[in-house]
């Protein structure tokens, strides 16, 4: 499935709104059967276009304290470093590598005092070489936080090999590995993922084959 027709939309519409939408509520919505609904929504979760479906939990209700924000201007070649060496903390809620004049931003779970002053710690602690500028803010409130919002027209899925990374439309291939369905754009790619797959779970490859990805994207 490469395309979304505007039923395909309403659908997803529906499940943003509320995940735990039945197939029946879905089927009454869009005037599909019941199997065409679970057809449909099978191939979404095929193709990649859901990844998982989950919940949100307001934090404050199980987590004292607030959230904080962080600005980081990291050396590029170290950012992929930093970034890992961040991400271990418990308290991380979000991190973005950006193009801007900070190229990392952190946004934390709820924190208690304590928290903060042992997270800021931690990022003390990193080669001061590497982070060239550090700027830290607490956040008052979330003032709006909105799912994505959907065009209304049928639109073409972009589909992006996790070996080579490039944009495709054509067949997809997938296979679970590593714990988690990866897509390709032809068979090789598909060989050729496996194979460092299987290098890093012998321990011949120290790197996992998406950190490739992501170490190339933070270079670009």
């Amino acid at each position: 499935m490469h395309k979304l027709d505007k039923t395909d939309l309403r659908i997803l519409i529906a499940l943003l709104a509320d995940s735990r939408t039945s197939y029946a509520a879905l089927a009454r919505e869009t005037n599909l059967t019941i199997p065409s609904i679970k057809t449909r929504i099978q191939k979404y979760i095929d193709s990649g276009l859901i990844e998982k479906f989950t919940i949100i939990i307001d934090e404050h209700m199980i987590m004292k304290g607030t959230s904080m924000t962080f600005l980081l201007k990291v050396k590029p070649s170290d950012l992929d470093t930093i970034a890992k060496e961040i991400y271990i903390s418990p308290f991380i809620a979000n991190m973005t590598i950006t193009s801007g004049h900070y190229n990392l931003v952190i946004v934390t779970h709820p924190m208690s005092d304590k928290d903060k002053l042992e997270f800021i710690k931690h990022v003390n602690t990193l080669p001061g070489e590497s982070v060239i500028e550090l700027v830290s803010s607490i956040n008052l409130e979330t003032f709006m936080c909105r799912p994505i919002e959907l065009p209304k027209t049928p639109i073409n899925l972009l589909i992006r090999c996790d070996y080579c990374h490039r944009e495709f439309s054509g067949e997809v291939f997938s296979k679970a590995i590593l714990g988690r369905k990866r897509y390709f754009c032809s068979p090789i790619c598909q060989e050729k993922y496996e194979e460092r797959a299987k290098k890093y779970i012998r321990g011949e490859l120290f790197q996992h084959p998406d950190e490739e990805k992501v170490r190339k994207e933070a270079k670009s």
